[in-house]
C-alpha cells in the first residue's frame, strides 16, 4: 500500500510530522486554556504550530523551549484589562509579555511575511481562528512604522502605531470558530509586522499576535486591489524519493471534485523543489487556484520557498482544497547496524530501526540524551514505516 498524507483547507500541507505535531498539540495539557491565533495574515506563533521546521521557528524553539508551539493559542494576560503595554513591554510584546513565548521575539529577517493587498473595497481582511471563542470587547491593531528592519531588535511600542480599533459589531463570525474584519490600514511598503491585541468583555483577559506582512514595492505597486482570496497555505516538510506523487485537489462548496493536478517526481527532490513543481503546474492548469506569492494582484512562485499560499482566483466561488502526497509503494529496508541510539544525530530520509519496527527520519535533529526523542513517542521528527 501507499504512505500518504493528507492536509486540507486552511492547514499546511503535504507532511504527516505536521499531521502528527496538531495531533500531539491537542492532547498538550495546557491546550484546554488556549483560545486562538491570527490564520491570515498568519502570526508567527500559528505558523511554528504549523510549520516547525522552518529556520525561524526552530531558531524560535531553540531560544525559548518547544513548549510554545503546543500552546500556540494562549499567547495571553489574563489581567490585561486594555493595558497592553503594560503587560506585554518592550521587547516582549510578539510573546504577549510571556516567558515561556520569547522565541516569538526575534529579531530576525526570515519571519515568513504574508503578501499582504487590499481587496477590491481597498480594506485588508483579517481572520482569526478562535479555538475558543469569547465575547469581544474590542480589538486593537498596531503597524510598524516606515523604517523598521526586522532584523535590528524585537520590536519596541515605539516602532509601532496604533493603525485601527473595532468593536464586536464589526466582526463576521463564521462557523463560531473563524473572526473576520476588514482593516483600513495606511499606506506602507516592505515588510512589516501586524500586530492584534484582542480583549475580551466578559474578561480582564487580553490575546496577542505578530503576523509578519510584506506590502511589497520596488516597480510593482504596493498594495493593488485583488479578487485574488487567500484561504489557505501549502507546506513541505521532508524531502520526496523519488517515484512520489503529489495531487492538489480542488473541491465545490458540496465537497464533491472539481479537478487534480498531479506531478510524479522522476528523481529525488527536496521540499521547496516539489513544492514549486506542483505549485508551478497548478498555476498553469487549474482553474480555480493560485499557489504562491501574491504580488501587486499576481501570484508568483517564489524559489526556495517551503511554505505557500493558497489563493481563488473568484473569491466567490466558494472552492476548498487538499493536497495528498503518495510515497513510494515499496517501503525502503532497514540497513544493518542502523538501530536508533540515543544521543546521535540523523538526517532527513535516514532510516532506523527501534524495538523492532522501522521509521523514517523527517527533520535532521540529534537525540540529545535524556530528551526522550525516540522514534515511538516523537512523531514530529520520525515516520513509521
Amino acid at each position: 500500500m501507499q504512505s500518504r498524507a493528507r492536509t486540507a483547507g486552511a492547514w499546511s500541507l503535504a507532511a504527516l510530522s505536521t499531521t502528527m505535531t496538531a495531533l500531539t498539540a491537542i492532547v498538550a495539557p495546557s491546550t484546554a486554556f488556549a483560545h486562538g491565533a491570527p490564520e491570515f495574515p498568519i502570526s508567527r506563533q500559528y505558523n511554528c504550530f504549523k510549520n516547525p521546521s522552518l529556520p525561524a521557528c526552530q531558531a524560535a524553539i531553540a531560544y525559548g523551549g518547544e513548549q510554545a508551539i503546543y500552546d500556540w493559542n494562549g499567547v495571553n494576560q489574563a489581567n490585561a484589562n486594555g493595558n497592553h503595554k503594560a503587560v506585554a513591554p518592550d521587547l516582549k510584546i510578539c510573546a504577549g509579555g510571556q516567558e515561556k513565548f520569547k522565541g516569538f521575539d526575534l529579531a530576525r529577517a526570515d519571519w515568513p511575511a504574508t503578501a499582504y493587498s487590499p481587496g477590491t473595497d481597498g480594506k485588508y481582511e483579517y481572520r482569526y481562528n478562535a479555538t475558543a471563542p469569547h465575547r469581544s470587547l474590542n480589538w486593537t491593531f498596531f503597524l510598524t512604522r516606515d523604517g523598521w528592519n526586522p532584523a535590528t531588535s524585537p520590536l519596541r511600542w515605539s516602532d509601532l502605531e496604533q493603525v485601527q480599533q473595532l468593536g464586536p459589531e464589526q466582526i463576521v463570525t463564521s462557523g463560531k470558530t473563524i473572526y473576520t474584519m476588514k482593516l483600513t490600514l495606511p499606506k506602507r511598503t516592505g515588510r512589516h509586522v501586524l500586530f492584534s491585541a484582542w480583549q475580551r468583555s466578559d474578561s480582564t483577559e487580553a490575546f496577542y499576535a505578530c503576523s509578519d506582512v510584506d506590502f511589497g514595492g520596488g516597480t510593482t505597486p504596493p498594495g493593488t486591489p485583488s479578487d485574488l482570496k487567500q484561504i489557505g497555505q501549502v507546506s513541505a516538510a521532508q524531502d520526496l524519493p523519488s517515484g512520489s506523487t503529489v495531487k492538489l485537489r480542488v473541491f465545490n462548496g458540496a465537497g464533491n471534485d472539481l479537478e487534480t493536478t498531479s506531478i510524479t517526481l522522476t528523481a529525488a527532490a527536496t521540499k521547496s523543489a516539489w513544492l514549486g513543481q506542483i505549485a508551478t503546474k497548478v498555476n498553469q492548469s487549474s482553474a480555480y487556484l493560485k499557489i504562491g506569492t501574491l504580488q501587486g494582484g499576481v501570484v508568483v512562485v517564489p524559489g526556495g520557498a517551503t511554505v505557500m499560499d493558497v489563493y481563488l482566483q473568484n473569491a466567490n466561488s466558494g472552492a476548498s482544497y487538499a493536497m495528498d502526497v503518495l510515497l513510494p509503494t515499496t517501503p525502503p529496508t532497514t540497513p544493518p547496524g542502523t538501530t536508533w541510539t540515543e544521543g546521535a544525530s540523523y538526517t532527513v530520509g535516514q532510516v532506523v530501526s527501534y524495538q523492532g519496527r522501522s521509521y523514517r527520519c523527517l527533520q535532521a535533529h540529534t537525540a540529545y540524551v535524556g530528551a526522550g526523542w525516540t522514534p515511538a513517542s516523537s512523531p514530529t521528527l520520525w515516520q513509521a514505516l
